[in-house]
């Protein structure tokens, strides 16, 4: 296959051919016009796309923007979009002639996602550690409540590991707590750790052990007050939404800063998060 690029007219040909070519926004344009039959635009998938590209992490992995044989665009409509989107030419698979009927079985498979991805690279815990980059990478956006009306793609957590490597220890010290303390997903522990460990390391060391253990913690301890809530919840067999377990630790955790005793955590629904200090 050779560096070339699809006129109009060579959309329209019946032999199936594949070339590589820069697809400049303009092209992409140009492209999106034969998308007269395709399921509905997902408009996220675009903007995760478009970042990647805009930020020179868009890989060409060998698959193809699909055309059949009369021209019409069958599989590629949210790399076009997002090239349009990012404003930056890129290097894409391109094949045409194939017969209409192939749109069906196109993207039939699962899609690779960021644990898949660190999994493949020999990443250990590559499931928690694929969950916490996630929380760190969008609490960083500021979505505190994790509420995925944005969250990142493969190609951005994996630069955010880079970046950050000691989000690892964090992995490694949450799948340890949780195997002692059940009661707060992994993710929550990964996340809320890197978090706090970057505020103060060494207190950090300390609040994760006795959260783990709950050693020697007093009555009216923030640890204990914590310990002491998600146990109760999951007893009572509530659904706990992940920025809530991150609220419960965060009080806790600004309550041993400020040396005070806690009773009870609390955490409405509609109140803010509250940010760790």
């Amino acid at each position: 296959m050779k560096n070339t690029s699809v006129t109009p007219a060579a959309l329209n040909n019946s032999a199936t051919a594949a070339v590589t070519m820069l697809v400049t926004p303009e092209m992409a344009k140009e492209l999106l016009k034969r998308n007269t039959h395709n399921r509905n635009l997902r408009e996220r998938a675009v903007a995760d796309y478009a970042r990647d590209m805009a930020a020179g992490k868009w890989l060409m992995n060998g698959e193809a923007i699909k055309f059949a044989a009369d021209g019409t665009l069958l599989d590629g409509q949210h790399r076009l979009h997002a090239v349009v989107a990012a404003g930056v030419p890129v290097m894409m698979l391109v094949v045409t002639g194939l017969d209409a009927s192939t749109q069906e079985t196109m993207d039939a498979g699962r899609r690779r996602n960021a644990a898949d991805a660190f999994s493949l690279r020999g990443e250990v815990n590559a499931t928690v550690l694929a969950s916490t980059l996630k929380r760190v990478w969008m609490w960083e956006q500021g979505d505190f409540k994790f509420a995925q009306n944005r969250i990142p793609t493969v190609a951005e957590c994996a630069a955010l590991l880079v970046e950050r490597p000691e989000i690892r220890r964090s992995v490694e010290i949450a799948v340890r707590i949780h195997g002692l303390f059940r009661y707060i997903p992994h993710s929550s522990l990964g996340t809320s750790h890197h978090l706090l460990s970057r505020i103060n390391g060494p207190e950090a060391v300390w609040f994760f052990a006795r959260l783990g253990d709950g050693a020697e913690l007093p009555a009216g301890h923030p640890v204990l007050a914590l310990r002491q809530r998600v146990m109760s919840e999951r007893a009572d067999r509530r659904t706990i939404p992940d920025y809530r377990y991150m609220a419960y630790i965060i009080r806790a955790w600004n309550a041993c800063r400020d040396g005070r005793d806690l009773g009870r955590i609390q955490q409405a629904p509609d109140a803010p998060m509250p940010m760790p200090k």
